[in-house]
């Protein structure tokens, strides 16, 4: 077993351990029973919107290319989304750059290049909506550190994209390194120079999928739908916790859906196994609620989004006519 399954695998037991400690079974079980399935009506269109809504903003991601369809890019994303639930190490996102570079003769680094600023989008509206959260809701000061150390992490890594982006040095910095190489015997250098160059190709290629943030109104346009994602992605947990007649406001979805957001980023096994549980447990253990219902909601909150997933996702899969084999064989 590699390193990073042992990692997460660790990971998972330990956090999973933490959750099941002194747990109140009878209350597990008596929130479960609780259920009430009144929003599905609502829950279920919202959030197969979320996932074309997506396909628009990559679409926007890639310049808005006239070879790329929204709808194409939202199934492409859809069944990303249900093989990063059941493949580690975020194989789906492997799989979109794979796929879409394949389909579309695209320079796979580049794809990969949006996703990444896909993602790092999505984590700047996630902070901003904790930080909405927290200012209005629940000044605690342990939450709101976290929302000030999240900001930090995805405002600066979009910074620091942009800026090595607008002044690409990687030609550059190959170029001086090749002629370091050249004072090396032959034996050595002929090798290096070859990694040297493929290298610095991926890096150029993966730069170019940051090509939007020297278009103003692409990038607005990617800004604003990640904010609509979002907004209707609180909504939808908003429902499914009112699900359970908890009394609590729309407040308790977006707390809930900041942390599992960013639970997502912690390595672990499979479903998000253990991080996904525990961010939940702490996003309405805000509202007082007790770990044991928290516990409950976030395992039916899961299972839904994950049947809706497999079911969508593994249409668009056969209809993609990939092989869950050539999918695997992506993480090594």
């Amino acid at each position: 077993m590699k390193k990073r399954k042992i990692f997460a695998l660790a990971i998972t037991i330990i956090l999973l351990g933490i959750i099941f400690y002194k747990i109140n079974w009878h209350e597990l079980i008596q929130t479960f029973r609780e259920f009430n399935f009144k929003n599905m009506y609502l829950i279920v269109p919202f959030y197969i919107l979320t996932l074309y809504l997506r396909g628009i903003r990559w679409k926007a991601l890639l310049l808005d290319n006239p070879k790329y369809s929204s709808l194409h890019l939202g199934e492409v994303f859809t069944v990303g989304s249900m093989l990063n639930v059941f493949l580690p190490a975020r194989a789906g996102d492997v799989y979109r750059a794979y796929y879409l570079g394949s389909v579309k003769s695209e320079k796979k680094m580049k794809v990969f290049g949006s996703i990444i600023l896909e993602r790092t989008l999505d984590g700047i509206c996630v902070f901003l909506i904790l930080l909405a959260a927290v200012l209005i809701y629940f000044k605690e000061k342990w939450i709101l550190n976290l929302a000030y150390g999240i900001g930090a992490l995805f405002v600066g890594s979009l910074l620091v994209f942009y800026l090595v982006f607008k002044f690409n040095k990687i030609t550059f910095i190959c170029e001086k390194l090749t002629g370091i190489c050249k004072l090396l015997p032959e034996k050595i250098a002929h090798p290096l120079n070859t990694i040297i160059t493929k290298t610095g190709g991926y890096a150029n290629s993966f730069m170019e999928g940051f090509e939007v943030l020297d278009n103003l109104k692409c990038s607005l346009v990617a800004f604003i739908t990640s904010l609509v994602i979002w907004g209707v992605e609180c909504y939808v947990a908003y429902l499914i916790v009112d699900s359970f007649d908890l009394g609590l406001g729309f407040a308790a979805g977006l707390f809930v859906i900041s942390l599992i957001s960013f639970s997502t980023m912690i390595p672990s096994t499979s479903v998000f196994l253990g991080p996904y549980q525990y961010a939940y447990i702490l996003a309405l253990g805000i509202f007082n609620i007790p770990k044991s219902t928290a516990l409950a909601v976030s395992t039916v909150h899961q299972a839904i989004l994950i049947v809706m997933l497999t079911i969508i996702g593994g249409y668009y899969l056969f209809k993609f006519n990939i092989s869950l084999n050539d999918v695997k064989s992506l993480e090594e």
